[in-house]
């Protein structure tokens, strides 16, 4: 099975907003990627939930937010997220993270952990029958087009060895940060999920859409390494 791609909204042309949209929808994405900061978390602020609220109004697109926040639980009443939605939050965020997942649950949607690159997956043991997917974060938060950071790329078969021998094998890996085409093959063998293409990728402007999704598709028809 091929790696769902999740679209990066950050990565979009911001005074063309409507049309990437349109276009990405059309092109069959399987997410919106909305990474929601708060100038404090992270140096550096994005959409607001007032844009996003207005981006899932003119399409049909699951929504994945990706909230790069202090307090995500004053956050997470606040968004727009049902049954077939993600949300993700930093592990550092908050002095709570059981009421964060079960704020997530109480939308219906598909509750995440974010684990930056210096945390370890033995973190997530005392949520793993809580949580859906882990979002792992191959770059230092905040930015678009950073480098990737180097023992990133082991970290994905790492933890996907270690949610499997605790016999959590339903949690998805999610993979946040330069994901160019090349990366896609290996991170979905060593068994990355969900992939968030930005301006590594699908946003680069050197293919349609369309193309960009049919090459991600093409690249990860693959079987895990192990």
């Amino acid at each position: 099975m091929r790696a769902e791609i999740t679209a990066s909204i950050m990565c979009a042309d911001l005074l063309n907003l409507e049309k990437d949209i349109k276009a990405l929808e059309k092109a069959g994405v399987d997410y919106f990627h909305y990474d929601i900061m708060d100038g404090h978390f992270v140096p550096n602020m994005t959409l607001g939930l007032e844009t996003i609220c207005e981006i899932q109004k003119r399409v049909n697109v699951r929504s994945d937010f990706h909230l790069l926040v202090n307090n995500p639980e004053e956050i997470i009443p606040l968004l727009d997220a049902g049954e077939n939605d993600l949300v993700s939050f930093h592990y550092q965020a908050t002095e709570d993270i059981e009421k964060c997942i079960e704020l997530i649950h109480e939308l219906g949607a598909k509750a995440g952990i974010v684990l930056d690159v210096k945390d370890s997956y033995e973190l997530l043991e005392p949520y793993i029958e809580k949580i859906e997917f882990v979002n792992l974060m191959m770059i230092t938060p905040g930015f678009a087009g950073q480098p990737l950071v180097d023992g990133m790329i082991e970290k994905i078969m790492e933890t996907r060895k270690w949610l499997d021998s605790h016999k959590k094998n339903n949690i998805k890996i999610m993979v946040d940060g330069n994901v160019n085409y090349e990366r896609a093959r290996l991170m979905h063998k060593l068994g990355g999920d969900i992939l968030v293409a930005g301006s590594s990728s699908l946003f680069k402007g050197d293919m349609t859409f369309e193309e960009s999704l049919k090459t991600f598709a093409e690249y990860t028809q693959h079987k895990a390494l192990y």
